[in-house]
């Protein structure tokens, strides 16, 4: 490595892969950086959006398995499971396009409380397995869930009224303007 020295600093030229072990070697703290998801929000598809439900996993380590029998299955119209049902490359990159909710299953039917959160993303890539599909994501920023719940219609999500469509675990496309609904309800992507 190179060393340079400036008044007062010190500057050092070094591959970027480094920094990780540099920062672990000295205990020193990355600094948070904003980064802005709003071009790219913006840039989605308008027309359809994805709407993930999962029961026993997470969306902590940026990607999540759904079962293929849970997907594109019970509140998928017969027009988008012909289209995307076989997730050819063609699918795969118009699926990618599209904004995205990624939910918990209710805790409660038609119900969850104020810190219960929905992540609103993009998926960045999908795999074919055995009996899951895997699917990486993008989070863009952050939804209550009781939000999409006291607003099921404007989300143009199904209900009943003793269900409604964040009650299973499941992975559906929807029809609908997600950017317009969630702008509508004060949720600003940064």
């Amino acid at each position: 490595m190179i060393g340079v020295a400036n008044n007062p600093t010190f500057n050092i030229n070094f591959p970027p892969e480094l920094l990780p072990q540099l920062m672990a070697m000295f205990r020193l703290q990355v600094p948070d950086q904003h980064v802005s998801h709003a071009i790219e929000w913006a840039s989605l598809r308008t027309d359809t959006f994805c709407l993930f439900v999962l029961e026993n996993e997470e969306y902590n380590c940026g990607s999540f398995c759904i079962p293929k029998g849970r997907a594109l299955e019970k509140y998928t119209s017969r027009e988008h499971k012909l289209m995307y049902r076989t997730l050819g490359p063609a699918a795969q990159a118009e699926i990618m396009k599209m904004p995205c909710i990624f939910a918990r299953r209710n805790p409660s039917f038609r119900w969850a409380d104020d810190t219960f959160p929905a992540v609103l993303g993009r998926v960045t890539s999908i795999t074919s397995q055995r009996d899951n599909i895997r699917f990486c994501f993008d989070h863009f920023g952050a939804i209550h869930q009781k939000k999409i719940n006291d607003n099921i219609s404007a989300f143009n999500l199904v209900y009943s009224a003793l269900r409604n469509e964040l009650d299973e675990e499941h992975w559906s496309i929807r029809s609908g303007n997600l950017q317009d609904v969630v702008a509508r309800l004060g949720v600003v992507i940064e």
